[in-house]
């Protein structure tokens, strides 16, 4: 994500790039997304082995190494949510704003997957250590899998969709029908 805003900055003016560096950031976005993915699928198929294959888990150790990902993830996700552009408040009434900054979403569905993880594991463990249920650890594996793979996926359609310029969802363009209508219109 870091990279993705340094090279749109450092290359905004660079004549090469005729309409700018403005993708740079759903292209960050959609790498992003597909990390994402990959991540996820890591973590199923670890899941499902440790389903099948349960292995000797050191509870105390993993619980305070969850506990302080949740800690550090839930920090970073507060930081990063306070430039999240959902803030419709400075839009004129009855309009949307609908650039979203996809790079910045990417890196924030990275933070909140990885506490998610945490968060799982956690109750997975506590589970295991209390209860004895061991196989917990990889159940909520495989749930945290499913969850991310979703989160990714939305990231992928969103971001590709602006890649390949594809045509915006309808409200938009009946939005900007109705703008252009009403300003020819006024200029008759």
């Amino acid at each position: 994500s870091l990279f993705a805003y340094r090279y749109a900055r450092r290359h905004a003016d660079n004549p090469r790039y005729s309409f700018g560096t403005g993708k740079v950031g759903a292209l960050g976005g959609f790498a992003s997304a597909m990390a994402l993915a990959v991540v996820a699928l890591l973590m199923g198929v670890e899941s499902l082995h440790r389903l099948v294959q349960p292995e000797q888990i050191h509870f105390d150790e993993a619980i305070l190494v969850a506990v302080l990902g949740l800690a550090v993830n839930l920090i970073s996700a507060w930081l990063l949510h306070g430039g999240q552009p959902h803030h419709h408040h400075d839009a004129e009434p009855g309009h949307h704003r609908h650039h979203h900054d996809h790079n910045l979403r990417a890196a924030y569905l990275h933070v909140v997957a990885d506490a998610l993880t945490s968060l799982l594991a956690i109750v997975a463990l506590s589970a295991g250590k209390y209860l004895g249920w061991t196989w917990m650890d990889a159940l909520m594996g495989i749930v945290g899998a499913v969850v991310i793979s979703k989160w990714s996926l939305d990231l992928v359609r969103q971001t590709s969709g602006v890649l390949l310029d594809g045509t915006p969802d309808a409200e938009l363009v009946s939005d900007i029908r109705r703008a252009i209508e009403g300003s020819l219109r006024r200029l008759s």
